[in-house]
C-alpha cells in the first residue's frame, strides 16, 4: 500500500514528460521527431507486424503506455510525406530509464534512424538525471546488439524465454549516464 501511495505521491510532484517537436537529418533524409499520440498506434502496431512478423504490444498496451504521462515517453518518426516510420519509448524512474520499446520500418533500417532516435532519448534520460538506462534485446538480433554497444550499452545477463509469444531469450544491456558512472568506467575516479 505504501509503495503505491509513494508512486503516487511522485507523480504528483512530478511534471508530465514532455519531447519537443524537432526535424532531424538522417541519411540526407528529413525525419520529424515527435512525441507519440494514440493517433499514431495504428501506425506503430505496422510497424511492429513489418519488424516482428506479429504485435508484441495490442492497441490496449500502447493506450495504457501512452496515459503514463508522468513516467512514460514515446516518441515517432515521421517522413516528410507524414508516414510514421519508426517509434521508441522509455519509462523514467527516479534513477532509472528503460527503453521498453524501438522499432524502425523495415525499407528505414541501416540509415542512423534508430541510432538518432535512441540518441533523442539518452538526451531525456540525461535531462531527467538518470543513472542509468536499460534495455532488452533478442539474444539473435546481432544488428541491434551492435548499435546499443556502439552507444556505451554493455551486455548483462541473459532473460530466457523472455518473448512470451515465441520463447526465445533477450539480452539485458545497460548504459551508465551519470557522469560519476562515466568516470568510474574509463577509471578516472
Amino acid at each position: 500500500m505504501w509503495k503505491r501511495f509513494k508512486v503516487w505521491f511522485d507523480q504528483l510532484n512530478t511534471s508530465a514528460l514532455a519531447f519537443s517537436a524537432r526535424t532531424i537529418t538522417v541519411s540526407d533524409v528529413e525525419i520529424i521527431l515527435r512525441q507519440m499520440t494514440a493517433a499514431d498506434i495504428g501506425a506503430a502496431l505496422d510497424i511492429e507486424r513489418d519488424v516482428y512478423g506479429d504485435t508484441p504490444w495490442d492497441r490496449f498496451v500502447f493506450l495504457s503506455e501512452l496515459q503514463k504521462v508522468h513516467s512514460r515517453l514515446y516518441v515517432v518518426a515521421v517522413n516528410m510525406a507524414g508516414r510514421v516510420v519508426a517509434f521508441i519509448g522509455a519509462s523514467f524512474h527516479g534513477a532509472d530509464s528503460h527503453i521498453t520499446n524501438l522499432a524502425v520500418a523495415s525499407d528505414c533500417q541501416r540509415h542512423g534512424l534508430g541510432k538518432a532516435m535512441l540518441q533523442a532519448m539518452m538526451a531525456v534520460a540525461e535531462k531527467r538525471h538518470a543513472a542509468r538506462m536499460t534495455l532488452e534485446v533478442r539474444t539473435d538480433n546481432a544488428n541491434a546488439q551492435q548499435l546499443y554497444r556502439s552507444l556505451g550499452f554493455r551486455d548483462g545477463r541473459i532473460k530466457r524465454n523472455y518473448y512470451a509469444s515465441t520463447h526465445q531469450d533477450a539480452l539485458d544491456m545497460q548504459l551508465d549516464l551519470s557522469p560519476a558512472c562515466a568516470e568510474m568506467e574509463q577509471g578516472k575516479v
